[in-house]
């Protein structure tokens, strides 16, 4: 009777084709698992360009996201911030709830800047009852919110252009 079975040689060359298949397969994973995220996390994410300039912004559409904003983050960096979309042109209010920083209000309808609020406090402490409210000067489509003086450094004015696109197209 003949004995059939591997030899040490044959055991190592299948040993490491099967840890290479491994590491294949993982990398794989880990590589399209980083993919799908930053997709994912780039989906609500646009370029705004006024005056020559690009801010990176996280778009708002939900009545839910709309009414938590900017509430408890610690900072916007100087080419950031939030867009808020609404699905018609109305006149919107805005307040500073759990706001942790100053910010500036921009208002723009049909791809113009309507008006804006510079260095909006954040009322740390305020009662909710108490905070000001902060409404659009005419009906507006969208509003984007800025770090405080980021309107001054963009050199804002009525009527300024505002082109946005999605960073994902």
């Amino acid at each position: 009777m003949q004995k059939v079975g591997y030899n040490k040689k044959d055991m190592n060359g299948i040993m490491k084709a099967g840890a290479l298949f491994v590491g294949i397969a993982l990398g794989a994973g880990i590589f399209s698992f980083i993919i799908f995220n930053k997709t994912r996390v780039l989906e609500n994410k646009y370029e705004v360009r006024i005056n020559n300039q690009i801010i990176i912004v996280d778009v708002v559409r939900s009545d839910k996201d709309r009414e938590k904003g900017l509430s408890g983050r610690d900072l916007l960096g100087r080419n950031e911030g939030m867009l808020f979309e609404f699905s018609q042109s109305d006149l919107v209010t805005f307040w500073m709830k759990d706001m942790k920083f100053p910010i500036d209000i921009v208002w723009i309808r049909d791809g113009l800047v309507l008006g804006y609020v510079e260095h909006v406090d954040p009322q740390i402490g305020v009662a909710e009852s108490e905070l000001i409210r902060y409404t659009s000067p005419e009906p507006v489509d969208r509003v984007l919110e800025l770090s405080a003086g980021r309107a001054e450094q963009l050199r804002l004015f009525i009527g300024a252009e505002v082109n946005v696109r999605p960073l994902l197209q």
